[in-house]
Order: structure tokens, then sequence, then C-alpha cells
């Protein structure tokens, strides 16, 4: 356990001015939770969750406090990682490279370093038009398949490494990855994954022109409960429902919906995003070979 842990659940017990003995009732002594506190003891999973409960503070919550209420390393380099895609940092790219190869080396026996850098190499790979590296595909690609379960870690390489895999093997995914957003969708710090990981491989069966595939895709997007504050998410669905509905011939829906999508990114001043999805839709009426004006 941390060392920190401890320093972590003194301050937020201070912080609520909630009493050392009324926070220990029931739980541990008070020199047990002294040394606890003061790094010189751990404690048991039991009677850190106990005290976390009393504090009425979630794990997720207790982490985000413990690292001075900032995202975890692994989650700020997943955001810089997609924001250097948004818009093509190839720089960016290798800059987070030579991050997570460091890392690497320091935390030998942590194989999640070296999945993100595998995808790293793989993105830059992609944005370059190269041959992608052989080596990473792999281990990207054994470890997927060789772990039965998939949880949040998963699916968010899955999510970042989609590219690398036929639309057959995203296709033989597609259990474990529904199954995976029915339990984690009501998890508010994994909605964003689950939604973008149904978008990414609604992407691929288009590109492939999957048409059963986009139409079961596309409703699982349409049945996703997106919370009431997902307002960029539920722009992104409205969105995608206008490319559906352009590609099954429902032009004049399809376009108002597109439009209106592109209207609020505007709004918003996501002008990457609204570059990127005008660009997308271009794209599709040439693949699909549509008599469309935008």
């Amino acid at each position: 356990m941390d060392s920190n842990y401890g320093k972590t659940i003194a301050k937020i017990r201070v912080e609520k001015n909630i009493p050392v003995q009324e926070l220990l009732t029931g739980i541990c002594g008070r020199t047990a939770y002294s040394n606890f506190v003061k790094g010189k003891n751990s404690t048991s999973i039991d009677t850190f969750m106990k005290l976390l409960d009393k504090l009425h503070v979630s794990f997720t919550e207790f982490q985000y406090i413990s690292n001075d209420f900032e995202i975890n390393e692994e989650q700020k380099f997943i955001n810089d990682l997609q924001n250097c895609i948004s818009v093509g940092d190839i720089e960016g790219l290798s800059e987070l490279l030579k991050r997570v190869i460091n890392n690497c080396y320091i935390y030998e026996d942590n194989d999640k370093y070296v999945h993100l850098a595998c995808i790293t190499e793989l993105t830059i790979n992609k944005l370059k038009n190269e041959s992608l590296n052989q080596e990473a595909k792999k281990i990207i690609m054994k470890y997927l398949i060789e772990c039965e379960t998939w949880t949040h870690y998963e699916i968010m390489i899955f999510n970042n490494a989609m590219f690398i895999f036929s639309a057959d093997q995203i296709r033989a995914f597609q259990t474990k990855v529904v199954h995976n957003i029915e339990r984690y969708q009501s998890l508010r710090v994994y909605g964003n994954e689950s939604f973008r990981v149904l978008l990414n491989i609604l992407m691929i069966f288009i590109d492939n022109k999957a048409y059963k595939d986009i139409r079961i895709t596309g409703g699982l997007i349409d049945n996703y409960q997106l919370k009431e504050d997902m307002l960029f998410e539920k722009n992104l669905k409205l969105y995608f429902s206008g490319v559906i509905n352009l590609i099954e011939g429902r032009d004049v829906r399809g376009l108002e919906e597109i439009q209106k999508a592109l209207n609020i990114f505007k709004m918003l001043n996501a002008k990457n995003y609204e570059k990127n999805l005008k660009r997308y839709i271009e794209y599709i009426i040439k693949k699909y070979d549509l008599e469309i004006k935008l």
C-alpha cells in the first residue's frame, strides 16, 4: 500500500472535522492508526476500506485526492495521447513515446508501460502511413486475445489500438466489449471510454461497409444511456446517427443531424473536432458514392 495513503486519510479526516475516535470506533486502535498516518506501518485492505467508508469517500476519489487532485499518470498519458492524435501531432507522440519508454526501464516488472509504448509506437506508424511495428502489434494482440475477461484496462488498450485489428477480429471481440460496457456504463469515471469504444467500432465497420454490423453497433450506441452532463458525447451520438442515416439512404434526416452536431461543436469552440468530423463526412460521401452536397 502506498506510504502516502495514511497521510491522505489523516488529511481528509481533518478537513472534514471528524474526531479521531469517531473515525476509529469499531475499526482499529489509535496506535495502529497513528503508525499508519505517519507512514511507519501499512494497514489491511479491510481496515483501509472501512476508514474510507467512514469518511464517505470512494477509492477513486481517494486516489484523486492522494495525487494532489490530479488524474493518475496512466490516464494523463492516455489523455495526452488522444490529444496528439486529434491534431495529428507526430512530434508530440514521439515525446510521449520517449516518456513511456523511460518508464519501461524504471518499472521493469510493470507491463502497463510496455502496452502504452506499443500503442504509441503503432499510432505513430499509422499517422506516418508506415508499416505497423510487428513486435508492438504482436504484444497488444497476444495480450488481448489471451485475456479471457476484460476490465476497463483492456477496453482502454483495445480502444486506442483498434486500428491494428481486422473487422473480423473486432467482431470476435465485440461480445467482450459489450459485456464490459454493460458493467461499467453507470460508473461515470469510465463512461466516456465505454462510449468511445462503441464509436470506434462503428467507424471500423463503416470503413469496411459491413452494413449489418453498422446497424447492430448503431443500435448499441442509440441505446447507450448517457448522463445528463455528457453533452459532448451526446453531440457525437447525434453526429453518428446522421452518418448512419446517410449510409442507409435517409439523406435529409442524416444531413440535418450532422449539420446540427457540427454547429454545436462550433459553438463549443471545439475546432479540431469540427474540422475532423467535416473531413470524415466528406470521406463517407466519397466512399459510399453518395450524391450529396454539404
